[in-house]
């Protein structure tokens, strides 16, 4: 899965997300990369890294010397499934560690029927955004790790993908507005990215918060989207991109030249962390949106905006 945000690094390793700061401030164990945006995210070697921190720590290892021997060690642990801690949980998903724990244990199963159904009543008690965040994304980061150490548990992977996908495309929507057609915000991914299941999550938060949207899905050739953009009028565009490939700047370029010669103002927003390697290209969009918390923050606050056709103030070429 992707590199991890702060809080979901911190629900994944059962600490309090205040923990996790005051040893990247204190002792220099945090990311060692961010995010095109800025945002601090967690890749798998942090992760391993701030495992091992724990587990020395838990042993009674002073802090300051546990993070001495980490930043020193040639490797560290490799993670393993998501095992949280609920006495130290710090989050509005209250229950999650058992429910987490619950989740582990049914996809290990290969029980998808409960699966679903612990997903689902997540969904309508918490909702899309903290049941991906706080659930669904560690346990696939977790189960993600688990077969890179140990070539085995695939097919518990893919059915545990399967069941996220199909709680996601089940999650209701508000009725639509009476009132006019809505500008909607298209999703798609960039040319050669088969990883899109953010991009359901991001749907189905987007249809709970009753904003209208189409989604393109994986390998979205450019032109396909250039095109949504000609045919649908998009208040917003959300280019995904997990993996970073030779062409992605071009895609990202030729997609900002068709939303800025538009009839109405759209705005072109990348998410996932391919775009780490896009460099300069990255001017020609809006923003980088870090999260499915921030994704969703932003795409709500846009308002219809008025321009004149083909001409742009922010940079972005026409």
């Amino acid at each position: 899965m992707d590199a991890l945000s702060p809080g979901a690094t911190a629900r994944l390793l059962g600490i309090a997300p205040t923990t996790l700061r005051s040893w990247d401030r204190r002792y220099g164990v945090g990311p060692r990369e961010r995010s095109p945006g800025g945002h601090r995210r967690y890749s798998p070697a942090d992760v391993a890294r701030l495992r091992e921190l724990c587990r020395l720590v838990g042993e009674g290892m002073p802090a300051a010397a546990a993070a001495r021997q980490v930043l020193t060690a040639r490797t560290a642990a490799p993670p393993m499934l998501p095992e949280p801690r609920s006495e130290v949980r710090a989050t509005a998903l209250g229950t999650a560690s058992p429910t987490l724990q619950g989740l582990t244990r049914a996809a290990m199963r290969m029980d998808s029927d409960l699966v679903e159904s612990l997903l689902q009543k997540a969904v309508a008690r918490y909702g899309t955004v903290l049941t991906w965040e706080d659930l669904a994304m560690p346990l696939l980061y977790g189960m993600g790790r688990k077969w890179e150490e140990t070539q085995r548990y695939i097919e518990v992977e893919h059915l545990l993908s399967w069941c996220v996908s199909s709680v996601l495309r089940r999650v209701p929507g508000p009725p639509p507005p009476s009132g006019g057609r809505e500008r909607p915000v298209v999703l798609a991914c960039v040319p050669h990215e088969m990883h899109s299941l953010p991009v359901e999550a991001l749907a189905a938060a987007l249809r709970e918060a009753g904003l209208a949207h189409r989604v393109l899905g994986p390998c979205t050739p450019t032109e396909a989207t250039v095109r949504a953009v000609r045919r649908v009028g998009p208040r917003a565009v959300v280019l995904w991109c997990h993996n970073s490939g030779p062409h992605d700047a071009e895609t990202l370029v030729t997609t900002a030249r068709s939303t800025v010669s538009a009839p109405e103002r759209t705005a072109l927003y990348t998410a996932g962390p391919g775009w780490r390697d896009a460099g300069s290209a990255l001017r020609v969009a809006d923003g980088h949106l870090g999260s499915l918390t921030e994704a969703v923050s932003v795409l709500s606050a846009i308002r219809e905006w008025h321009g004149s056709a083909g001409s742009t103030t922010d940079g972005r070429p026409c």
